[in-house]
């Protein structure tokens, strides 16, 4: 634990802002508890390459899909280096305690399946890395990284209760009861998917409010990261009282909902997306 040289609150060792008075550390004073930054941990974005290396220029979009989330995911998990301690509390807590790994992202659509939501939060903080290097560099590439990941985090529902229920078709079994043939229910079974339901059972919250719930009972966080987990896809309740993070992480998520996972508006406008290898 370290103390803030301001206003003398106690705070833990990879806290970058006290949370009450909002002094910041600098990289000196954080030198003593930070870890070195390993190759696996290298910087994500453009901008932060752009430290060490020559400008790269705009990063193209990747693809994010079921083939290649975990690998980019786990890229993004390395480069959070400063509050590494807590972020990483938090992660195993949603890695093995929650639905976070399997959850979809939405009950219809084209992520209403298994990774969705794990996908659909790593495409918008790739999103948002891209945007932020590219108009708001000076904004701190961690924060990006835990709001772009977590702002929809709620939707893992909480411990032992995930928010979103997997349903089998029952077209299958009624068939049988019909005396269908053995090849006709076959058929019938292959035509029809699983669809997921909303678990009644829970607790009803706004998916931002649940997910600066389930954040801050691991993380220090800012105000300006918690009005952007909190306010990202429900802007218009903040009567245009948007802090910088929240107004990137609202594009981020709107460019990737409704351009990047639409394969033909992606098409028909020629946007940059760099399939997988």
């Amino acid at each position: 634990m370290k103390k803030c040289p301001d206003c003398g609150m106690v705070i833990a060792n990879q806290a970058i802002r006290c949370p009450k008075c909002k002094y910041t550390f600098t990289e000196a004073e954080n030198a003593g508890t930070d870890a070195a930054v390993t190759p696996a941990s290298a910087a994500v974005s453009a901008a932060a390459a752009s430290k060490t290396e020559k400008a790269v220029g705009i990063m193209p979009m990747i693809e994010v899909n079921a083939s290649n989330v975990d690998e980019l995911y786990g890229q993004l998990k390395a480069a959070v280096i400063k509050r590494k301690t807590e972020f990483d509390h938090f992660i195993d807590f949603l890695e093995n305690r929650t639905s976070w790994l399997t959850a979809p992202a939405e009950v219809k659509g084209s992520l209403a399946c298994e990774k969705g939501l794990l996908i659909r939060s790593v495409a918008v903080t790739k999103q948002l890395l891209r945007i932020k290097d590219t108009i708001m560099p000076q904004l701190d590439e961690e924060s990006a990284i835990i709001i772009g990941l977590f702002h929809e985090v709620g939707k893992v529902g909480i411990e032992g209760k995930p928010l979103f229920i997997l349903e089998e078709n029952t077209a299958s079994s009624a068939t049988s009861a019909l005396g269908l043939s053995f090849s006709s229910r076959i058929s019938a079974s292959s035509s029809n998917s699983s669809q997921y339901t909303i678990n009644n059972k829970l607790v009803h919250m706004h998916v931002g409010v649940r997910s600066l719930f389930l954040v801050s009972q691991y993380m220090l966080l800012s105000d300006d990261e918690a009005q952007a987990i909190s306010y990202a896809s429900d802007t218009e309740l903040l009567d245009g009282k948007l802090c910088p993070y929240t107004l990137l992480l609202a594009t981020a998520l709107n460019m990737q909902k409704e351009i990047y996972e639409d394969p033909d508006t992606v098409s028909g406008y020629s946007f940059t997306v760099v399939k997988p290898s």
